[in-house]
């Protein structure tokens, strides 16, 4: 097994822990997303408006690393093809 194959392994139980957070989550990332789209309205003051951009900010990063780490977790678990060209 190679080093590439065990860290894909271990992204994917990243991953899936980073899933599991989301969806045990999903009030406070409903709340994230209605607040920022209620910035909008001009009901919040400064102080709202930072803390609302600042956790809808850590969705986006929450998803981001989600993604990639199932990406390259799954790439890299694959069985390496030989690329030989046929002459």
């Amino acid at each position: 097994m190679t080093t590439k194959k065990i860290f894909g392994y271990i992204f994917i139980v990243l991953a899936f822990i980073l899933t599991l957070a989301i969806v045990g989550q999903l009030p406070q990332l409903f709340a994230a997303i209605f607040g920022f789209f209620k910035i909008f309205t001009g009901k919040f003051d400064t102080y709202q408006i930072g803390l609302v951009t600042g956790n809808f900010a850590y969705w986006i990063f929450h998803f981001s690393v989600t993604i990639a780490l199932w990406i390259y977790g799954s790439r890299w678990i694959k069985k390496q093809q030989n690329k030989t060209t046929i002459e």
